[in-house]
C-alpha cells in the first residue's frame, strides 16, 4: 500500500503518444533485449528497462532525473533502453501506450514494476528501493473479455460496452474520449478511429464534433499545419511543453475531418483535413520513395514563435524512420481523400509509397517493421510485428479496389506468422478478413481474449467493425 501510494503521489503523468536524440544520457543501458537478461541472470539484478521515443519531449525530462541516481541504477539493477517505435513488439508486449515507459522485471520476464510517466530522481530511488524489498507490484490491471461466439451476441455486448465507456470518458468542457473512465487524465489527444466510427453510425454525434472542434482549437497548429500529439488540460491556455508532430496521429485524423465534413457540409473540417495532408507533404515527406517519415520532433520554442519569427528559424528536426504500419494509415488517409475529392495526386502518392514498402520491407524473410533513412546499416529491423501485417493489409484491401494486383500482395501479407500479435491486431487481421469470408473472419476471433481496460478507445474499433461484417454476410 505504502508502494501504492507514493507511485500514485508523485508520479507525474506526462506520458507523450510520442527530441531527436541517438539514446538516452548514458549510464551504462544495454540496448538489446536478450543481452540485459542474460546479464540479469549473471549478475542476480532485475532488469530496469525504459522505453523511450526519438521524438518525447517528456522522455528528455526524464532522463534527467534517471542520470542522478544512475550509480544507484547500475549497481542494483540491468539498465536497458529501447524505442518504442523500433522496438515495437516488446514495448506492446509490456503494455506500452506513451511513452516514458518504466518496466523492472526478473530474469524470468516477471513484470516487478511498471508505470508511464516521468518520476523525480529521489521518489523514482525510493520506489525502486521498495521493488528490491519485493515490497512492490505492477500497477496495472486488465479486465479481459473471451469471446466464445463471435456473433450478434457479442457484438451487441461489446458495442454496449464501448459507447457507456465512451459516455464516461467524455469530457463535455474540452470535449474528446481519452480520459479512461475509469481512472482520469489531465492530457487530451485525438481519438480519430472512433470518430470516425461513431459519426458513420450517427452515434454521439454532438459529442463527437464538439470534440473535433476542440482538437482543432487546441491540438491543430494554423502555421505549419497538422495535429499535434496532446495537450496538458491544466495549461491548455499557456506555454505547454509536448509539441511533437507524428505520422500515426496526422494520418488518422484526415478521414475523420473528412467523415466530418460529409456529416455537417462545415468547409472548416475539409479546410483542416487538407492543411494535415499539406502538412505531411511538407514536412514529412521522404520524397525519394513517396512515403513518410515517423515524425517531427518537440521544440516548444519554435511553435510559439509568431508566424513570421516562424519563417526565419528552421523548422524542428524530423524522426526519418519509414514504418509500416503508419505509412499504411497514411495511405489509407491518401484514398480517403481520394474517394472525397477525386484528385488523382492522391491515388498516385498512395500507389507510390505502396510500391516502395511491397519491395523494399517486404522480402522472402517477411515483412520488415520500418527502414531508416538516417543510418546506413541495419535500416530493416523487426520482422512480422502483428500490427504492421495487419495495418499493410487494410491498406492493400482498400488499395485493390482501385487496383486489383494489390490483391497479390494482401495474400502474402495474410500468410505471414506474426512474430508477436496483439488483440488489436488481431482485431484488424479479423476486419479485413470479414471482408473475405466471413467463415476466416470467425476462427481467427474465437477464443480472442479483448482487452476491456484499453487506454485508447480506437483499440475497439475494428473489432466491433469486423462482428458488424461478420452479421451483414449472414456468415455467422
Amino acid at each position: 500500500m505504502r508502494f501504492l501510494l507514493l507511485l500514485l503521489l508523485v508520479l507525474l503523468v506526462h506520458s507523450c503518444e510520442r527530441e531527436l536524440r541517438d539514446k538516452a544520457p548514458d549510464i551504462g543501458w544495454y540496448t538489446s533485449y536478450p543481452s540485459a537478461l542474460k546479464e540479469a541472470e549473471i549478475a542476480g539484478k532485475p532488469v530496469f528497462l525504459y522505453f523511450s521515443a526519438v521524438w518525447c519531449s517528456w522522455c528528455r525530462e526524464y532522463e534527467k532525473e534517471l542520470v542522478k541516481i544512475a550509480p544507484y541504477i547500475s549497481e542494483n539493477f540491468v539498465p536497458l533502453n529501447l524505442d518504442s517505435d523500433r522496438d515495437r513488439e516488446l514495448f506492446l508486449k509490456f503494455g506500452g501506450r506513451g511513452t516514458p515507459l518504466t518496466v523492472v522485471l526478473d530474469q524470468r520476464e516477471k513484470v516487478l514494476l511498471k508505470f508511464h510517466g516521468s518520476v523525480k530522481s529521489e521518489d523514482l530511488k525510493e520506489i525502486l528501493y521498495l521493488v528490491r524489498r519485493g515490497e512492490a507490484s505492477p500497477t496495472d490491471k486488465n479486465e479481459t473479455y473471451k469471446i466464445q461466439l463471435p456473433g450478434k451476441e457479442t457484438y451487441q455486448l461489446l458495442l454496449q460496452y464501448f459507447l457507456t465507456d465512451l459516455k464516461g470518458r467524455y469530457d463535455s468542457f474540452y470535449g474528446g474520449f481519452s480520459s479512461p473512465s475509469k481512472r482520469g487524465s489531465v492530457f487530451k489527444w485525438s481519438t480519430p478511429l472512433t470518430y470516425d466510427f461513431l459519426l458513420e453510425r450517427a452515434l454521439l454525434t454532438d459529442e463527437v464534433l464538439f470534440s473535433l472542434r476542440k482538437d482543432i482549437e487546441f491540438l491543430y497548429d494554423p502555421v505549419d499545419g497538422g495535429f499535434f500529439n496532446f495537450y496538458d488540460r491544466t495549461r491548455v491556455y499557456e506555454f505547454y511543453f509536448e509539441t511533437s508532430k507524428s505520422l500515426m496521429v496526422n494520418a488518422l485524423m484526415i478521414p475523420a475531418l473528412l467523415e466530418a465534413y460529409r456529416v455537417t457540409r462545415d468547409r472548416d473540417f475539409l479546410g483542416k483535413a487538407l492543411g494535415t495532408y499539406s502538412y505531411l507533404i511538407t514536412f514529412l515527406l521522404h520524397r525519394e520513395s513517396g512515403c513518410f517519415f515517423n515524425a517531427q520532433v518537440s521544440d516548444p520554442e519554435y511553435y510559439n514563435l509568431d508566424p513570421q519569427d516562424r519563417k526565419r528559424r528552421k523548422p524542428p528536426p524530423v524522426d526519418t524512420a519509414i514504418i509500416v504500419e503508419d505509412n499504411a494509415k497514411a495511405i489509407l488517409a491518401l484514398l480517403e481523400l481520394y474517394r472525397k475529392l477525386e484528385s488523382k495526386q492522391f491515388l498516385d502518392t498512395a500507389f507510390r509509397c505502396t510500391d516502395y514498402l511491397l519491395m523494399n520491407l517486404l522480402t522472402q524473410e517477411g515483412l520488415y517493421r520500418y527502414y531508416d533513412t538516417g543510418v546506413k546499416k541495419n535500416k530493416r529491423v523487426n520482422l512480422n510485428l502483428g500490427r504492421d501485417i495487419a495495418w499493410l493489409g487494410l491498406a492493400l484491401i482498400e488499395l485493390s479496389e482501385f487496383n486489383p494486383t494489390y490483391r497479390v500482395s494482401l495474400r502474402k501479407i495474410l500468410e505471414l506468422k506474426p512474430s508477436y500479435e496483439d488483440w488489436v491486431s488481431v482485431s484488424i487481421k479479423a476486419y479485413i478478413l470479414s471482408r473475405l469470408s466471413g467463415d476466416e473472419a470467425r476462427k481467427v476471433l474465437t477464443d480472442l481474449e479483448v482487452n476491456l481496460s484499453y487506454h485508447n478507445p480506437d483499440d475497439m474499433v475494428f473489432l466491433l467493425k469486423a462482428l458488424e461484417n461478420m452479421i451483414e454476410r449472414d456468415e455467422i
